[in-house]
C-alpha cells in the first residue's frame, strides 16, 4: 500500500475529532440544553409520508402529540399502503384535532407524497419525520431555536439515537451513530458551516426555501441528499442540532442493514454526479463536502485493489504482506472516536455506553467491508435514471 492509501483515513479521523471539539467549544450556547420558546412560537405542519407502516405508525404519532409545542399540525400522508396503515391514520384523525390524511390515489415514492402536503402548507415551517421514529418532547423547540437564529438557515437536522439494540447488528449501528455519524456532522458544521445532508427522520425545514427548490425531487433516491444540496445551489445552509434527539429502529438482518446502505451510497454518488462539473463554482462548505466524498471513494476503491493484489500475491507467490502496525493504528483511531464520544456526551443519561467497547473489534472491520460493497454497488448504478423512486420493505427489527 501507497502513503494515501495507509494514513488518509488516519488523517480524517483526527480532522473529525478537532472539528468535534471546536464545534462543541464554539457552540456551547447552542448545545446548552433549553426549552425557552420565542415569544410568539411559529407554525409548523409535521409532514409523515407512509407506506405500509401499520407496526409503527400508532407509537410515532403519539410520540410527536407529547412534543412540548404549542403551535403545530400533523399531516399523515398515506402512500398507498397495502397494510392497515390509512385505517390507523383515520384512527389517529379521530384522536387528535391537529391530525389530517391525506391518502394519494397512485402509490409514486416518499418524495411526491411529501410534495402533495406542502402544496396545501401554509405553515412558516416544515417538519419531516419518518413512520419509525420517536421523538424527544423537547426535539422540535431545539429545532425550532436553532433555525430561527439566521434566515440563511433553510433546514436544520436533529440527531437519532439507535432503539433496537438487542442484535449484534443493532448495536453495531448504535456505535455508528453515536460516533461517526454525529461527530462527522459536528466537523462538517464546524470546518464548512455545511453538513452532508439533513436526516429524513427528523429536519425541519424553512417553507419558503422548500418552494424556492420545488420541493423534493422525485427522481432521487435519497430525497434527503439530494434537497441539502439544492438548498446549497440556492444559496442556503444546513445545520446540525444535536440536542434534538429522536430514536429509531434500524435494520437487523445484513441484507435489509446492506440494501439501506446500499440507497444512501447510491444517493451520495447521484449528488456528486449532478455536481461534479459544478465543483469550480460551488460555495466553499459545497467544495469541501464533495473533495470529501471523492477523497473517500477514490481512498476505498484503492485499497480495494491492494487487496486483491494482496491475496494475489499469497496464493500466487505464497507471499503475505501485511501492515499490521497500520491495522493496529487504525484500531486505535476507532478506540480514540469511542472514548471521545463518551467524554463529549458524559453528562447526557440518553447515551448508554455500557459494555459497547466490547463490540469495537467487530465494528471496526465489519465496517470496512460494508463500506467496499457499498461504494461499488452504488457506483454500478451511477448512470441509473428513475422517474419516481419508489418505496422498499423496511427492515425496522424484530417486531416492527
Amino acid at each position: 500500500m501507497k502513503t494515501f492509501e495507509l494514513f488518509y483515513p488516519i488523517a480524517m479521523s483526527f480532522v473529525w475529532l478537532i472539528g468535534t471539539f471546536f464545534f462543541n467549544h464554539c457552540e456551547k450556547k447552542r448545545l446548552t440544553p433549553t426549552s425557552t420558546l420565542p415569544n410568539n412560537p411559529p407554525s409548523v405542519d409535521i409532514f409523515m409520508s407512509c407506506f405500509n407502516e401499520e407496526n409503527v405508525l400508532k407509537d410515532s404519532v403519539h410520540s410527536l402529540e407529547k412534543l412540548n409545542y404549542p403551535n403545530f399540525n400533523v399531516i399523515l400522508i398515506d402512500d398507498k399502503s397495502t397494510d392497515r396503515t390509512l385505517d390507523i391514520m383515520r384512527e389517529l384523525e379521530k384522536e387528535f384535532s391537529n391530525i389530517t390524511v391525506i391518502a394519494q390515489p397512485v402509490n409514486r415514492g416518499k418524495a411526491m407524497a411529501l410534495n402533495t402536503a406542502l402544496t396545501s402548507s401554509t405553515a412558516e415551517y416544515i417538519l419531516c419525520v419518518d413512520a419509525d421514529t420517536l421523538f424527544e418532547p423537547e426535539s422540535l423547540t431545539h429545532l425550532i431555536n436553532t433555525i430561527e437564529e439566521c434566515p440563511s438557515i433553510a433546514a436544520v437536522t436533529g440527531r437519532p439515537l439507535v432503539k433496537n439494540t438487542q442484535t449484534l447488528i443493532g448495536r453495531l449501528q448504535y456505535l455508528e451513530y453515536i460516533m461517526n455519524i454525529d461527530m462527522i456532522k459536528r466537523a462538517q458544521s464546524f470546518f464548512l458551516n455545511k453538513i452532508l445532508t439533513v436526516s429524513g427522520v427528523l429536519t425541519l425545514f424553512r417553507r419558503s426555501a422548500l418552494n424556492r427548490i420545488d420541493g423534493w425531487s422525485t427522481e432521487a433516491l435519497t430525497e434527503d441528499i439530494d434537497a441539502t444540496w439544492r438548498l446549497y445551489d440556492a444559496g442556503y445552509d444546513c445545520v446540525y442540532q444535536p440536542q434534538a434527539i429522536c430514536y429509531i429502529y434500524v435494520p437487523e438482518s445484513i441484507k435489509g442493514f446492506i440494501k439501506q446502505r446500499i440507497r444512501w451510497g447510491r444517493g451520495g454518488v447521484e449528488v456528486l454526479r449532478n455536481h461534479f462539473r459544478q465543483l469550480p463554482n460551488l460555495s466553499f462548505g459545497q467544495r469541501g463536502l464533495a473533495f470529501d466524498m471523492i477523497l473517500s471513494y477514490l481512498w476505498i476503491f484503492l485499497v480495494s485493489f491492494d487487496i486483491i493484489a494482496l491475496f494475489a500475491d499469497f496464493f500466487i507467490l505464497h507471499n503475505l504482506r501485511m501492515r499490521l502496525d497500520i491495522l493496529f493504528l487504525y484500531y486505535m483511531v476507532t478506540l480514540i472516536f469511542y472514548f471521545g464520544s463518551r467524554y463529549m456526551n458524559r453528562h447526557d443519561e440518553r447515551m448508554n455506553y455500557r459494555h459497547y467497547w466490547f463490540f469495537l473489534p467487530f465494528y471496526f472491520y465489519a465496517y470496512w467491508l460494508k463500506d467496499i460493497i457499498i461504494v461499488f454497488v452504488a457506483f454500478y448504478h451511477l448512470f441509473d435514471t428513475m422517474e419516481f423512486a419508489a418505496w422498499g420493505a423496511s427492515d425496522r427489527g424484530q417486531g416492527r
